[in-house]
């Protein structure tokens, strides 16, 4: 929805009805569009994710470590950043 919006189009919604009522696909479409602008709000206050990839509560002060100084989408990589620091804490803690 958010970047490609062009690709939702009559045969996407002809596949969620295979599984999904039309009150449904309504309000999914509201849960995924109300997360889009949660998320970029969040983004204007310098919010970062309370979670570290391996399911950890973290500081803002670590996030913004893990995830890096501007938070972008997951689909620009920063999920795997985040998991290789994830992968040397693990390593340390087992080195120690």
């Amino acid at each position: 929805m958010q970047y490609t919006p062009d690709k939702i189009d009559a045969s996407l919604f002809e596949r969620l009805r295979e599984h999904y009522s039309d009150a449904e696909i309504v309000e999914l479409g509201t849960f995924i569009g109300f997360n889009i602008g949660y998320h970029t709000f969040f983004r204007t206050l310098d919010f970062y994710p309370m979670f570290a990839p391996d399911g950890r509560l973290v500081s803002q002060e670590e996030s913004r470590h893990i995830y890096g100084h501007e938070p972008v989408s997951h689909l620009d990589g920063p999920l795997g950043r985040a998991q290789a620091l994830t992968d040397q804490h693990e390593q340390a803690s087992v080195d120690e």
